[in-house]
Protein backbone atom coordinates (compact mmCIF):
# COMPACT_ATOMS: atom_id res chain seq x y z
CA UNK A 1 0.00 0.00 0.00
CA UNK A 2 1.39 3.74 -1.46
CA UNK A 3 1.26 5.57 2.17
CA UNK A 4 1.65 9.85 1.33
CA UNK A 5 4.97 11.28 2.24
CA UNK A 6 2.34 14.62 3.29
CA UNK A 7 0.73 15.08 6.73
CA UNK A 8 -2.18 16.99 7.40
CA UNK A 9 -0.83 20.48 9.12
CA UNK A 10 -4.29 21.52 10.06
CA UNK A 11 -5.01 17.84 12.10
CA UNK A 12 -5.35 17.75 15.76
CA UNK A 13 -2.82 15.46 17.22
CA UNK A 14 -3.67 11.33 17.28
CA UNK A 15 -4.08 9.90 20.49
CA UNK A 16 -1.54 7.09 21.40
CA UNK A 17 -2.64 4.10 22.91
CA UNK A 18 -1.44 2.87 25.87
CA UNK A 19 -2.20 -0.47 27.90
CA UNK A 20 -3.49 0.95 31.28
CA UNK A 21 -5.64 3.34 29.11
CA UNK A 22 -9.01 3.94 31.25
CA UNK A 23 -11.95 3.09 28.92
CA UNK A 24 -14.77 6.29 29.77
CA UNK A 25 -18.25 5.97 27.91
CA UNK A 26 -19.16 8.69 25.62
CA UNK A 27 -21.70 11.33 26.60
CA UNK A 28 -24.90 12.22 24.31
CA UNK A 29 -24.33 15.36 23.26
CA UNK A 30 -26.79 17.82 21.20
CA UNK A 31 -23.95 18.52 18.54
CA UNK A 32 -24.89 19.29 15.14
CA UNK A 33 -22.69 17.16 12.43
CA UNK A 34 -19.53 17.70 12.22
CA UNK A 35 -19.71 19.00 7.92
CA UNK A 36 -22.10 21.72 9.54
CA UNK A 37 -19.39 23.38 11.74
CA UNK A 38 -17.28 23.71 8.63
CA UNK A 39 -16.74 26.51 6.22
CA UNK A 40 -18.29 26.38 3.15
CA UNK A 41 -17.69 26.37 -0.64
CA UNK A 42 -19.66 26.85 -4.12
CA UNK A 43 -17.75 26.42 -7.22
CA UNK A 44 -19.48 26.62 -10.39
CA UNK A 45 -17.46 25.22 -13.06
CA UNK A 46 -16.91 25.97 -16.68
CA UNK A 47 -15.13 22.31 -17.67
CA UNK A 48 -14.78 19.62 -16.56
CA UNK A 49 -11.08 19.03 -18.07
CA UNK A 50 -7.76 19.95 -17.20
CA UNK A 51 -8.66 23.15 -16.05
CA UNK A 52 -11.49 22.27 -13.74
CA UNK A 53 -9.48 19.89 -11.77
CA UNK A 54 -6.36 22.01 -11.83
CA UNK A 55 -7.42 25.25 -10.18
CA UNK A 56 -10.79 23.65 -8.60
CA UNK A 57 -11.43 20.13 -8.15
CA UNK A 58 -8.44 18.98 -6.73
CA UNK A 59 -8.00 21.51 -4.10
CA UNK A 60 -11.55 20.85 -3.33
CA UNK A 61 -10.54 16.78 -3.14
CA UNK A 62 -7.91 17.64 -0.62
CA UNK A 63 -10.26 20.07 1.09
CA UNK A 64 -13.10 17.61 1.66
CA UNK A 65 -10.86 15.12 2.24
CA UNK A 66 -8.64 16.55 4.97
CA UNK A 67 -11.81 17.85 7.07
CA UNK A 68 -10.23 21.72 5.92
CA UNK A 69 -13.98 22.86 4.75
CA UNK A 70 -17.48 20.90 2.71
CA UNK A 71 -16.98 22.54 -0.88
CA UNK A 72 -19.26 21.44 -3.87
CA UNK A 73 -18.29 22.29 -7.49
CA UNK A 74 -21.11 21.74 -10.29
CA UNK A 75 -22.86 23.40 -13.51
CA UNK A 76 -25.68 23.98 -13.16
CA UNK A 77 -26.97 27.66 -11.86
CA UNK A 78 -28.77 27.68 -8.45
CA UNK A 79 -30.54 30.42 -7.90
CA UNK A 80 -32.88 29.34 -4.95
CA UNK A 81 -31.45 31.64 -1.83
CA UNK A 82 -31.24 29.07 0.23
CA UNK A 83 -28.67 27.19 -1.16
CA UNK A 84 -26.17 29.85 -0.02
CA UNK A 85 -27.02 29.63 3.58
CA UNK A 86 -23.84 29.06 5.67
CA UNK A 87 -21.60 29.18 2.67
CA UNK A 88 -18.43 31.24 2.70
CA UNK A 89 -17.46 31.62 -0.95
CA UNK A 90 -18.81 31.51 -4.02
CA UNK A 91 -16.11 30.72 -6.91
CA UNK A 92 -17.22 31.19 -10.63
CA UNK A 93 -14.96 29.66 -13.10
CA UNK A 94 -14.29 31.24 -16.50
CA UNK A 95 -18.17 32.51 -16.69
CA UNK A 96 -18.76 34.70 -20.08
CA UNK A 97 -22.14 33.93 -21.85
CA UNK A 98 -25.03 36.27 -21.31
CA UNK A 99 -27.01 33.69 -18.75
CA UNK A 100 -24.32 33.43 -16.65
CA UNK A 101 -23.89 36.97 -16.05
CA UNK A 102 -27.02 37.30 -15.27
CA UNK A 103 -26.66 34.84 -12.76
CA UNK A 104 -23.73 36.73 -11.57
CA UNK A 105 -26.06 39.20 -10.86
CA UNK A 106 -28.67 37.56 -8.77
CA UNK A 107 -25.74 36.59 -6.71
CA UNK A 108 -25.02 40.03 -6.02
CA UNK A 109 -28.61 40.79 -5.16
CA UNK A 110 -28.34 37.93 -2.13
CA UNK A 111 -24.54 38.34 -1.19
CA UNK A 112 -25.07 41.40 1.24
CA UNK A 113 -27.96 39.19 2.99
CA UNK A 114 -25.99 35.65 2.95
CA UNK A 115 -22.23 37.08 3.56
CA UNK A 116 -20.19 35.68 1.23
CA UNK A 117 -17.46 36.77 -1.27
CA UNK A 118 -17.70 36.19 -5.06
CA UNK A 119 -14.48 34.56 -6.50
CA UNK A 120 -13.89 34.82 -10.08
CA UNK A 121 -10.97 32.65 -11.42
CA UNK A 122 -9.81 32.28 -15.03
CA UNK A 123 -6.40 30.33 -16.09
CA UNK A 124 -6.69 31.31 -19.53
CA UNK A 125 -6.94 35.00 -21.39
CA UNK A 126 -10.23 35.11 -22.75
CA UNK A 127 -9.69 38.50 -24.67
CA UNK A 128 -9.48 37.79 -28.27
CA UNK A 129 -6.72 40.67 -29.20
CA UNK A 130 -4.36 38.54 -27.41
CA UNK A 131 -4.85 34.82 -28.54
CA UNK A 132 -3.03 34.22 -31.34
CA UNK A 133 -4.74 33.70 -34.75
CA UNK A 134 -3.42 29.83 -34.76
CA UNK A 135 -5.25 28.90 -31.47
CA UNK A 136 -7.98 26.67 -33.33
CA UNK A 137 -10.17 27.35 -30.33
CA UNK A 138 -10.10 31.08 -30.77
CA UNK A 139 -13.86 31.18 -32.05
CA UNK A 140 -15.03 30.68 -28.33
CA UNK A 141 -13.93 34.04 -27.80
CA UNK A 142 -14.04 35.92 -30.38
CA UNK A 143 -16.89 38.28 -30.50
CA UNK A 144 -17.38 41.56 -28.52
CA UNK A 145 -20.30 40.28 -26.62
CA UNK A 146 -18.49 37.46 -25.22
CA UNK A 147 -15.57 39.95 -23.69
CA UNK A 148 -17.65 42.45 -22.47
CA UNK A 149 -19.63 40.02 -20.70
CA UNK A 150 -16.28 38.89 -19.10
CA UNK A 151 -15.03 42.89 -18.35
CA UNK A 152 -18.40 43.11 -16.76
CA UNK A 153 -18.89 39.88 -14.96
CA UNK A 154 -15.02 40.08 -13.75
CA UNK A 155 -16.21 44.10 -11.79
CA UNK A 156 -19.06 42.24 -10.58
CA UNK A 157 -16.71 39.90 -8.24
CA UNK A 158 -15.11 40.17 -5.18
CA UNK A 159 -11.86 38.94 -6.39
CA UNK A 160 -10.18 37.06 -9.15
CA UNK A 161 -7.61 34.15 -9.49
CA UNK A 162 -5.60 33.68 -11.71
CA UNK A 163 -2.25 31.72 -12.19
CA UNK A 164 0.97 33.73 -13.16
CA UNK A 165 1.81 37.38 -12.36
CA UNK A 166 1.83 38.07 -15.90
CA UNK A 167 -1.49 36.76 -16.28
CA UNK A 168 -2.55 39.46 -13.40
CA UNK A 169 -1.20 42.35 -15.02
CA UNK A 170 -3.16 42.18 -18.31
CA UNK A 171 -6.16 41.50 -16.61
CA UNK A 172 -5.64 44.37 -14.19
CA UNK A 173 -4.70 46.63 -17.54
CA UNK A 174 -7.83 44.67 -19.83
CA UNK A 175 -10.71 44.95 -16.97
CA UNK A 176 -9.61 47.96 -14.53
CA UNK A 177 -10.06 45.20 -11.76
CA UNK A 178 -7.39 45.72 -9.45
CA UNK A 179 -7.93 42.62 -6.68
CA UNK A 180 -6.93 39.53 -8.69
CA UNK A 181 -4.51 37.65 -6.74
CA UNK A 182 -1.90 34.79 -8.36
CA UNK A 183 -2.29 31.11 -7.03
CA UNK A 184 -0.34 28.93 -9.32
CA UNK A 185 -0.93 25.49 -10.48
CA UNK A 186 -0.13 22.57 -7.54
CA UNK A 187 0.51 19.13 -8.71
CA UNK A 188 -1.58 16.59 -6.71
CA UNK A 189 1.39 13.95 -5.31
CA UNK A 190 -1.51 11.20 -5.19
CA UNK A 191 -2.12 11.87 -9.11
CA UNK A 192 1.59 12.67 -10.70
CA UNK A 193 4.06 12.72 -7.70
CA UNK A 194 4.66 9.38 -7.02
CA UNK A 195 5.20 8.53 -10.28
CA UNK A 196 9.25 9.62 -9.49
CA UNK A 197 11.71 6.74 -9.77
CA UNK A 198 15.55 8.06 -9.85
CA UNK A 199 16.95 4.35 -10.38
CA UNK A 200 14.21 4.04 -13.56
CA UNK A 201 15.19 7.48 -15.10
CA UNK A 202 19.16 6.27 -14.53
CA UNK A 203 18.59 2.82 -16.30
CA UNK A 204 16.48 4.59 -19.08
CA UNK A 205 19.52 7.42 -19.46
CA UNK A 206 22.24 3.96 -20.20
CA UNK A 207 19.40 2.04 -21.89
CA UNK A 208 18.95 4.85 -24.50
CA UNK A 209 22.20 6.91 -24.91
CA UNK A 210 23.20 5.75 -28.44
CA UNK A 211 19.26 7.36 -29.58
CA UNK A 212 17.86 9.65 -26.43
CA UNK A 213 14.24 9.83 -26.26
CA UNK A 214 12.48 13.28 -26.53
CA UNK A 215 9.12 14.19 -25.39
CA UNK A 216 7.34 16.74 -26.42
CA UNK A 217 3.07 16.34 -24.66
CA UNK A 218 0.51 19.70 -26.24
CA UNK A 219 -2.86 19.70 -27.86
CA UNK A 220 -3.26 21.21 -31.75
CA UNK A 221 -4.29 24.37 -30.15
CA UNK A 222 0.03 25.28 -30.29
CA UNK A 223 -0.17 24.57 -34.39
CA UNK A 224 -1.68 26.64 -36.93
CA UNK A 225 -3.34 23.55 -38.56
CA UNK A 226 -5.53 25.39 -40.52
CA UNK A 227 -3.11 27.67 -41.92
CA UNK A 228 -4.55 30.75 -40.11
CA UNK A 229 -1.18 32.70 -39.21
CA UNK A 230 1.60 31.82 -42.41
CA UNK A 231 2.07 28.32 -40.68
CA UNK A 232 3.76 30.14 -37.87
CA UNK A 233 2.62 28.75 -34.02
CA UNK A 234 4.35 27.20 -31.11
CA UNK A 235 6.37 24.53 -32.76
CA UNK A 236 7.45 26.37 -36.12
CA UNK A 237 10.80 27.87 -34.49
CA UNK A 238 11.98 24.53 -33.81
CA UNK A 239 10.88 22.36 -36.59
CA UNK A 240 14.06 22.32 -38.29
CA UNK A 241 15.62 21.06 -34.68
CA UNK A 242 13.52 17.78 -35.09
CA UNK A 243 14.73 17.33 -38.67
CA UNK A 244 18.32 17.71 -38.11
CA UNK A 245 18.46 15.54 -35.44
CA UNK A 246 15.23 12.65 -36.90
CA UNK A 247 18.15 10.42 -36.52
CA UNK A 248 19.52 11.53 -33.57
CA UNK A 249 17.00 11.79 -31.20
CA UNK A 250 13.71 9.64 -31.05
CA UNK A 251 11.34 12.37 -31.00
CA UNK A 252 8.26 11.54 -29.07
CA UNK A 253 4.96 13.70 -29.42
CA UNK A 254 1.88 12.97 -27.51
CA UNK A 255 -1.42 14.24 -27.89
CA UNK A 256 -0.92 16.05 -31.76
CA UNK A 257 1.58 16.99 -33.58
CA UNK A 258 3.07 19.72 -36.02
CA UNK A 259 1.07 19.18 -39.30
CA UNK A 260 4.63 19.41 -41.43
CA UNK A 261 6.32 16.54 -39.58
CA UNK A 262 3.43 14.50 -40.42
CA UNK A 263 5.90 12.04 -43.19
CA UNK A 264 8.16 11.39 -40.31
CA UNK A 265 5.19 9.98 -37.60
CA UNK A 266 3.82 8.13 -40.62
CA UNK A 267 7.35 6.65 -41.81
CA UNK A 268 7.87 5.89 -38.05
CA UNK A 269 10.48 8.02 -37.44
CA UNK A 270 8.46 9.97 -34.97
CA UNK A 271 6.69 8.18 -31.83
CA UNK A 272 3.16 9.59 -31.73
CA UNK A 273 0.96 8.88 -28.90
CA UNK A 274 -2.83 9.80 -28.85
CA UNK A 275 -3.93 11.94 -25.77
CA UNK A 276 -4.77 10.49 -22.33
CA UNK A 277 -7.29 11.02 -20.12
CA UNK A 278 -6.14 12.85 -17.25
CA UNK A 279 -6.32 9.74 -14.29
CA UNK A 280 -3.80 7.64 -16.89
CA UNK A 281 -1.62 10.96 -18.06
CA UNK A 282 0.61 10.58 -15.14
CA UNK A 283 1.29 6.77 -15.20
CA UNK A 284 1.61 6.94 -19.16
CA UNK A 285 4.19 9.94 -19.76
CA UNK A 286 6.64 8.08 -17.20
CA UNK A 287 6.29 4.63 -18.88
CA UNK A 288 7.46 6.37 -22.61
CA UNK A 289 11.19 6.48 -20.71
CA UNK A 290 11.94 9.81 -22.22
CA UNK A 291 15.09 11.74 -21.50
CA UNK A 292 14.17 15.04 -21.66
CA UNK A 293 11.22 17.45 -21.99
CA UNK A 294 11.29 20.50 -24.08
CA UNK A 295 8.05 23.32 -24.19
CA UNK A 296 8.76 25.82 -26.88
CA UNK A 297 6.51 28.34 -27.41
CA UNK A 298 5.56 31.91 -28.92
CA UNK A 299 6.82 34.92 -26.99
CA UNK A 300 3.25 36.77 -26.97
CA UNK A 301 0.81 37.90 -24.38
CA UNK A 302 -1.13 34.73 -24.34
CA UNK A 303 1.69 32.30 -24.04
CA UNK A 304 2.92 34.57 -21.22
CA UNK A 305 0.04 34.05 -19.05
CA UNK A 306 0.44 30.53 -19.10
CA UNK A 307 0.84 28.61 -16.27
CA UNK A 308 4.42 26.46 -16.24
CA UNK A 309 2.36 23.22 -16.54
CA UNK A 310 4.54 21.20 -18.25
CA UNK A 311 7.82 23.07 -16.97
CA UNK A 312 6.65 21.94 -13.41
CA UNK A 313 5.51 18.06 -14.81
CA UNK A 314 8.25 17.50 -16.15
CA UNK A 315 9.64 18.67 -12.68
CA UNK A 316 7.82 16.27 -10.78
CA UNK A 317 8.60 13.38 -13.12
CA UNK A 318 12.51 14.45 -12.89
CA UNK A 319 13.14 14.56 -16.21
CA UNK A 320 15.48 17.84 -17.43
CA UNK A 321 12.70 20.44 -19.31
CA UNK A 322 14.24 22.88 -22.15
CA UNK A 323 12.04 25.88 -22.06
CA UNK A 324 11.48 28.83 -24.29
CA UNK A 325 13.29 31.79 -22.66
CA UNK A 326 10.11 33.87 -21.36
CA UNK A 327 8.22 34.79 -18.67
CA UNK A 328 6.01 31.73 -19.02
CA UNK A 329 9.20 29.68 -17.51
CA UNK A 330 10.73 32.06 -15.50
CA UNK A 331 12.06 30.17 -12.88
CA UNK A 332 13.27 27.56 -14.89
CA UNK A 333 17.02 27.02 -14.85
CA UNK A 334 19.01 29.41 -16.66
CA UNK A 335 21.53 27.04 -18.49
CA UNK A 336 17.80 25.19 -20.03
CA UNK A 337 16.33 27.96 -21.39
CA UNK A 338 16.41 28.42 -25.49
CA UNK A 339 15.23 31.28 -27.63
CA UNK A 340 15.76 30.03 -31.02
CA UNK A 341 15.60 26.88 -32.94
CA UNK A 342 20.10 26.29 -33.06
CA UNK A 343 19.95 27.16 -29.03
CA UNK A 344 17.70 24.71 -28.75
CA UNK A 345 19.47 22.03 -30.46
CA UNK A 346 22.71 22.72 -28.83
CA UNK A 347 21.18 22.48 -25.09
CA UNK A 348 19.39 19.44 -25.99
CA UNK A 349 23.24 17.93 -27.33
CA UNK A 350 24.93 19.63 -23.82
CA UNK A 351 22.17 18.32 -21.39
CA UNK A 352 22.30 14.54 -22.67
CA UNK A 353 26.14 14.39 -23.20
CA UNK A 354 27.41 13.84 -19.56
CA UNK A 355 26.06 11.43 -17.32
CA UNK A 356 27.03 13.09 -14.23
CA UNK A 357 25.72 16.49 -14.95
CA UNK A 358 22.24 14.79 -16.34
CA UNK A 359 21.54 13.14 -13.09
CA UNK A 360 22.32 16.33 -11.19
CA UNK A 361 19.66 17.70 -13.37
CA UNK A 362 17.31 15.02 -12.33
CA UNK A 363 17.52 15.75 -8.59
CA UNK A 364 17.32 19.33 -9.30
CA UNK A 365 14.37 19.26 -11.62
CA UNK A 366 12.71 16.30 -8.96
CA UNK A 367 13.63 19.05 -6.19
CA UNK A 368 11.77 21.96 -8.28
CA UNK A 369 8.50 19.85 -8.54
CA UNK A 370 8.81 18.78 -4.91
CA UNK A 371 7.46 22.40 -3.78
CA UNK A 372 4.74 22.22 -5.45
CA UNK A 373 2.92 19.22 -4.41
CA UNK A 374 -0.58 20.91 -3.82
CA UNK A 375 -0.64 18.65 -0.59
CA UNK A 376 1.90 21.27 0.92
CA UNK A 377 -0.14 23.36 3.35
CA UNK A 378 2.05 26.32 1.70
CA UNK A 379 -0.06 25.40 -1.56
CA UNK A 380 -3.11 24.53 -0.15
CA UNK A 381 -2.80 26.51 1.57
CA UNK A 382 -3.27 29.37 -0.38
CA UNK A 383 -6.53 28.19 -2.05
CA UNK A 384 -7.68 28.05 1.36
CA UNK A 385 -6.84 31.99 1.96
CA UNK A 386 -8.37 33.03 -0.83
CA UNK A 387 -11.59 31.03 -0.11
CA UNK A 388 -11.61 32.11 3.64
CA UNK A 389 -10.07 35.66 3.48
CA UNK A 390 -10.91 38.78 2.23
CA UNK A 391 -8.31 40.56 -0.87
CA UNK A 392 -5.63 42.18 0.89
CA UNK A 393 -6.50 40.75 4.24
CA UNK A 394 -3.52 40.62 6.41
CA UNK A 395 -3.69 37.00 7.42
CA UNK A 396 -2.91 36.15 4.05
CA UNK A 397 0.93 34.31 4.95
CA UNK A 398 1.44 31.42 2.51
CA UNK A 399 -0.40 34.25 -0.89
CA UNK A 400 2.39 36.76 -0.71
CA UNK A 401 5.03 34.30 -2.20
CA UNK A 402 3.11 34.71 -4.96
CA UNK A 403 1.33 38.12 -4.62
CA UNK A 404 4.74 40.07 -3.13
Amino acid sequence: MHVSPFVNPYAAPIAQPFSNAVVVKPQIVNQAPRELSLPRYVNYLADYSGCGFWRILWPEQFINAEGLGCSTSLTAMIFDPRWYTGVKSVKVQRQASNDQKEFIKHLKNIQHEYGFKIIYEVDDVVFREDIPDYNKFKFAFDNEEIRNNCIEIINMCDEVTVTCDYMRKLYQQRTGKQEITVIPNFVPYGWMGYQYNKQQIWNNYDKNKKRPRVLYTGSGAHYDVDNKNGGIDDFSHVLDVVRNTIDKYKWVFVGSFPPPLAQYVQSGQIEFHQWQSLNSYPSFIASLNAQVMIAPLQDNSFNNSKSDIKFIEACVLGLPCLVQDMETYKNAPADLKFKTGPELEQKLAAVLKNKAAYYKNVDAFRHIGSQRFLELKENIGCHLEVLNTPYGSPERKYLKRWNP
